[in-house]
């Protein structure tokens, strides 16, 4: 019999870096990137803009997070795991850990993300290349948008932009919204509460996976 395909969810978590430490370059980038947030969002406070513009632009943020959960079509699947660290001192050897851990995995392995061709593929991969790492896993990497592996973007099958928790709510998946949200990511790594960020970035892992459960039968899975 043949061995069930592993789908392996993952998500990231990123900061913003400090602006005192951001480089002559970075700081013409940044004020590129914040004015181009202020015309997109004028009502959002300044404080919040120069948060959301440095953490979502790999060249002006870092990786505080990833989580991952492996399961099958089926139902089954292994608990979420989490590779997280406090500072930007700490991402190297977070990636460096990822990397290693994943490195196992077998080439049918069809790795799944809510907007990871948009973003976390970039972010990531961005930051693997500035510390000078190597990915193990290249079809993780994967960013063409009108396949569904070896890497299934569920954001790239809907013609018009949703969020998970609009997935979540369309397919009857428990959503993983909580206490938490993106915005508050920053805050609660800097408040010391990476156990609470972990938890959150394994909600959105495993309501992925569920959500690729009920869509399975309209997409191109093997």
């Amino acid at each position: 019999m043949a061995r069930k395909p592993a789908y392996v969810a993952w998500d990231i978590e990123t900061c913003p870096c400090p602006l005192e430490a951001l480089s002559p370059a970075q700081w013409r980038r940044y004020e590129k990137e914040l004015a181009r947030q202020r015309k997109l969002t004028p009502e959002m406070a300044e404080e919040e803009a120069s948060r959301l513009t440095r953490s979502v632009h790999p060249f002006l943020g870092w990786v505080c997070c990833i989580s991952a959960v492996s399961g099958t079509l089926d139902g089954a699947a292994r608990p979420p795991r989490s590779w997280a660290c406090a500072s930007p001192d700490g991402e190297a050897d977070l990636l460096r850990r990822f990397w290693a851990d994943i490195a196992g995995f077998p080439g049918s392995t069809v790795w799944v993300t809510f907007n990871g061709k948009a973003f976390d593929v970039p972010f990531l991969l961005a930051r693997t290349v500035r510390h000078r790492l190597l990915p193990t896993q290249r079809r993780l990497l994967d960013r063409y948008p009108y396949r569904h592996t070896p890497h299934a973007d569920l954001a790239c099958v809907w013609p018009r932009q949703c969020s998970l928790d609009d997935l979540c709510d369309l397919l009857g998946v428990s959503s993983p919204k909580g206490a938490l949200c993106g915005a508050d990511v920053a805050g609660a790594v800097a408040g010391g509460r990476l156990e609470e960020v972990a938890r959150y970035c394994e909600g959105d892992t495993v309501a992925t996976l569920a959500c690729l459960r009920e869509m399975a039968p309209v997409l191109d899975l093997p």
